[in-house]
């Protein structure tokens, strides 16, 4: 209880000292005001075994105890300097983090830049994720923490810990970096049939109709209006396969027709079934993935926001941030 209380009191402190201190940043280089010392476990107990051999040489007026003694306590302090050189003019950067759905292994890397001097078994953690030890650098190297990520959404670590042990392990030269990683968080795709609809304009009655005389990848629906080629996919209709290019031995193409976004079909969220939210926008990330490896154009209504049907690359990214992000203001609630 009372160890609680000093927590809820010490860590407000100490989080707004080490933010003055440690500013976020990309980019860090160690020095003397961004690294802490202190005596390892086994360190203390090294020096509480001077103490002892101390106290014994003096007692029984020992020299060869008192040496002794005397010979550990400036072997610790040789190793402060030494611990501290070992990290002292590293250059820290952040490297980018890619979008992963929940679930998948997150890891946030860094690399570490140095000059001429090899450094030695340098360690990176952060709270809720494991270890990871680089035994020498010589120029550069990476170093990372892994996560995994239970909530869609931007996903921001906690300060990242490097510190080092070196040479002997009684010291602990450590910094807390914040160097602004994020990365963005999927839905974790459920597997279902797709949700798919009419335009966002119709009832959900007459989308349910539509629903049903939506055309089949590679069925024509639409103007006549020609946009392009594409690679032929099987099962298309082949009054759509482009002859001429066929002729001139370039392959085969699918024509492509401009067509209404009514005539597209649209991935709604009010028609997704799923027990709640986090159900639904799983089953609609499934949806895009499975629209987007098919190559069809589709669109996305989360009610107060919509996108427009496309396909592509972007079309696939930018509905995944959508249903990420699902609840700020932008893409309403």
């Amino acid at each position: 209880m009372i160890q609680a209380a000093l927590a809820r009191l010490w860590q407000p402190r100490w989080r707004r000292w080490i933010e003055r201190r440690l500013p976020p940043a990309p980019r860090v280089q160690l020095h003397h005001s961004t690294l802490f010392i202190f005596p390892s476990r086994f360190g203390a107990l090294y020096l509480l075994m001077v103490l002892m051999l101390y106290l014994l040489g003096t007692n029984f007026q020992n020299n060869l105890i008192l040496a002794m003694a005397l010979l550990l306590l400036s072997l610790f302090v040789t190793c402060i300097w030494h611990c501290y050189r070992n990290l002292a003019g590293l250059a820290i950067s952040a490297l980018s983090t890619d979008p992963h759905f929940v679930g998948q292994s997150l890891r946030f890397a860094v690399q570490l830049t140095a000059d001429e001097r090899p450094r030695y078994a340098i360690q990176l953690s952060a709270e809720g994720s494991a270890d990871e030890l680089l035994p020498e650098l010589q120029q550069q190297g990476t170093l990372g923490v892994t996560f995994h990520p239970q909530r869609r959404g931007w996903f921001k670590p906690a300060r990242l810990r490097l510190a080092s042990h070196y040479p002997l392990g009684l010291l602990r030269c450590w910094t807390l970096l914040d160097l602004q990683q994020q990365a963005l968080i999927y839905p974790a795709p459920i597997a279902g049939p797709l949700p798919l609809s009419a335009g966002p304009g119709t009832d959900e009655a007459s989308a349910t109709d539509s629903a049903a005389v939506l055309p089949r990848p590679g069925q024509h629906t639409g103007s006549d209006e020609l946009v392009g080629l594409r690679p032929y996919r099987p099962g298309e209709s082949l009054s759509q396969i482009a002859w001429r290019q066929q002729a001139q031995g370039r392959g085969l193409f699918s024509k492509e027709f401009a067509a209404e976004p009514w005539q597209h079909p649209w991935l709604r969220l009010a028609h997704t079934p799923g027990q709640d939210l986090e159900e639904q926008l799983s089953r609609l990330s499934y949806a895009v993935l499975q629209l987007s490896q098919q190559q069809q154009r589709y669109g996305l209504d989360l009610g107060a926001w919509r996108l427009d049907p496309a396909s592509g690359a972007g079309q696939r990214l930018a509905a995944l941030e959508a249903l990420a992000l699902y609840g700020d203001s932008r893409y309403g609630h």
